[in-house]
């Protein structure tokens, strides 16, 4: 159900971003040198994307709340067409017939070697299970399989709970001014960290 307390917060800072047009904060993370533990799924198995499992997603992606509306187009528009295979650059979590979890990698930056990680996201009511975290460690290992020097994320300041997320999977904050200084320092400060 979309009128969740976490949702309707999600969505109010949202527009709070949209309103006094922030950027999203970036996150970033080298994975030269870097080894990951394997992720530990139960009851649940990570997918490539499939054409029967689009409506999933479709799903998952509506029930976050702040992501806007989506639908097939959408899907198409913003994920479909961002990735090289997608087969293998759309991760899907799946309990039985239902997509759980979602992570894209985007097409890397053939410049400087580095891809971005979109739309990770777990449904509401499959959070807490250490989902998001274990589908973030397959990935970067698939990157650093595939040669994937750097990755990097976006985010909102008020989503906590993925920040800490972001932060225990080895990514950091990607600083470009003191504004954003200032909002990773708050984000920061309610989970007890610092920069």
């Amino acid at each position: 159900s979309l009128l969740t307390f976490e949702n309707i917060r999600a969505v109010l800072g949202s527009l709070k971003r949209r309103i006094f047009r922030l950027s999203f904060l970036e996150m970033r993370i080298n994975l030269s040198g870097k080894s990951f533990p394997s992720p530990v799924f139960e009851d649940v198995k990570v997918e490539g994307y499939s054409e029967h499992l689009e409506k999933g997603c479709i799903n998952l992606l509506n029930s976050i709340g702040s992501l806007g509306f989506w639908n097939p187009r959408k899907f198409g528009d913003e994920i479909l067409s961002t990735v090289e295979n997608p087969r293998e650059d759309i991760f899907i979590l799946s309990e039985g017939n239902s997509v759980v979890g979602l992570t894209v990698l985007h097409k890397k930056s053939l410049s400087d070697n580095c891809a971005e990680l979109g739309y990770v996201a777990v449904k509401p009511e499959n959070r807490g299970k250490k989902l998001g975290y274990n589908l973030l460690l397959h990935i970067l290992a698939q990157m650093k399989n595939r040669g994937i020097n750097y990755g990097y994320l976006k985010t909102d300041s008020f989503r906590l709970m993925a920040i800490k997320t972001y932060l225990n999977a080895g990514f950091h904050p990607y600083i470009r001014n003191d504004n954003e200084r200032k909002r990773w320092q708050k984000a920061l400060d309610k989970l007890g960290m610092n920069i």
